[in-house]
């Protein structure tokens, strides 16, 4: 991230701390039609028309070492096998046959995944911290239909007299990497995949994605559209009530600042509390230093291993970044989770949350440290904390006295992928009612 990109975002939290209303000449948004949460009509139209032409992450590089290494992508009712082919590039294929049938059977990994008691409900979570890398058995499957595939070329194999043309392939999804995390897109006409999320890969290059590596993952079901779950993760308001202890909460919401990015993708910064920047060894909340003493963060204890090329902003800020439509990372100097959310349904949300940090080779993973585990459990504790509301909101939202939602200034990172949804979606496809007005473009950073 250059420096002036930081010195403008330090103005910026400063006017925010100062603003009594919203900045001169800025629009009025109507109210978020209810019904883009709660229609059936309206999650057909995004299953139909924008899930298959968005990019969507799957895995990392790294996971992927050699040819025939593969891993299973589920999600949106397709089923892929990610699989580094014999040119060492890594493809992406359909797990289906013409008919639809399954060409190759998924190993059952239930044994990997661990139980985890979420909240006082008694909600679960599943978690994972063994990845195994698996290699595809002989690399050549046969369909229902008695034809053989090659997942390492997505090629048929064998005699093709009499087999139509469209049998002599798997249907192969476009696949691109941006610093070894791999993503995929059903529209073969999509742009590339770095233009796409242009300028996230350039404002997050400090975070040395190629040296990092996947640590932990987990995951819930929440009862609520998957909007719902993006949406909670880009406003600033319930931070003073949800995250705060004994009434004390250690960022300052008045003075963050949001970045509304183009296609939909956005940034937020939002400043320690002065009581947290003081206890944190800051003069004050926009000293932003990078040499302030990390030991309180378990930095440098049983591989809690700092990205050096970490700025200050970072370090002294609560910063997270937002790839359109449903990845979210709250990033640190030790790494990251992507926090994604899969639609199930129209009401349900699988949501999960990966976590990044620095390789550690051929060690044994850091995980099992108490440091590790310290932070991923605590990080939990922030997760059903964001996600404890999620389920009533959905609530309200589908009751038929609330026609709309209110969106302010401050949560203009919502409304912009409300925007870049009725784009992909195409406007004159959906019913008038749910449309929102194309209002942002003056304010998107180019």
């Amino acid at each position: 991230m250059q420096e002036a990109l930081v010195e403008r975002l330090k103005d910026e939290i400063r006017y925010e701390f100062s603003r009594e209303g919203p900045p001169e000449g800025f629009p009025k948004f109507p109210d978020l039609p209810a019904g883009r949460y709660r229609s059936q009509e309206f999650f057909d139209l995004e299953m139909k028309h924008f899930w298959p032409t968005v990019w969507l992450y799957a895995t990392r590089e790294e996971e992927l070492p050699e040819p025939g290494s593969y891993q299973v992508w589920d999600h949106l009712g397709i089923q892929v096998i990610l699989v580094r082919g014999e040119d060492l590039a890594i493809h992406a294929f359909e797990n289906a046959s013409v008919d639809g049938s399954p060409i190759f059977d998924v190993p059952d990994d239930s044994h990997l995944f661990h139980w985890k008691e979420f909240d006082s409900a008694g909600n679960n979570l599943q978690f994972q911290q063994e990845f195994p890398r698996r290699k595809l058995p002989e690399g050549v499957f046969r369909s229902s239909e008695g034809h053989l595939y090659d997942f390492t070329t997505g090629k048929f194999v064998g005699d093709k007299a009499g087999i139509p043309e469209d049998r002599h392939r798997i249907r192969e999804l476009r696949c691109e990497s941006w610093d070894g995390w791999v993503f995929i897109n059903q529209d073969p006409d999509a742009e590339p995949l770095l233009d796409w999320l242009h300028p996230l890969p350039e404002q997050m290059s400090m975070f040395q994605g190629a040296s990092l590596r996947m640590i932990d993952k987990r995951w819930t079901i929440i009862p609520c559209n998957w909007k719902v779950t993006v949406e909670a993760f880009q406003e600033v308001y319930h931070f003073k009530h949800i995250h705060q202890k004994a009434g004390v909460s250690g960022l300052d919401q008045r003075g963050a600042t949001m970045g509304v990015l183009p296609n939909g993708h956005s940034r937020m910064i939002t400043p320690l509390s002065k009581r947290a920047a003081e206890m944190t060894g800051m003069d004050h909340q926009l000293d932003w230093r990078v040499d302030l003493d990390r030991q309180a963060f378990g930095v440098g204890d049983d591989g809690m291993v700092e990205i050096k090329t970490v700025n200050g902003m970072t370090r002294c800020t609560s910063t997270a970044f937002s790839a359109f439509p449903n990845l979210v990372t709250p990033v640190s100097a030790t790494g990251m989770p992507f926090l994604l959310a899969w639609p199930l349904d129209v009401g349900t949300t699988r949501f999960e949350w990966i976590t990044f940090c620095v390789d550690w080779g051929d060690r044994p993973s850091p995980v099992t440290s108490d440091t590790w585990q310290g932070r991923l459990d605590g990080f939990d504790v922030v997760m059903e904390e964001d996600t404890r509301n999620m389920a009533p909101m959905q609530k309200s939202l589908n009751s038929p006295g609330l026609t709309g939602m209110p969106v302010s200034y401050q949560e203009r990172r919502i409304w912009n992928c409300a925007e870049q949804l009725d784009r992909m979606i195409g406007p004159e496809r959906i019913p008038e009612d749910l449309r929102v007005p194309q209002l942002l473009g003056p304010y998107v950073e180019r």
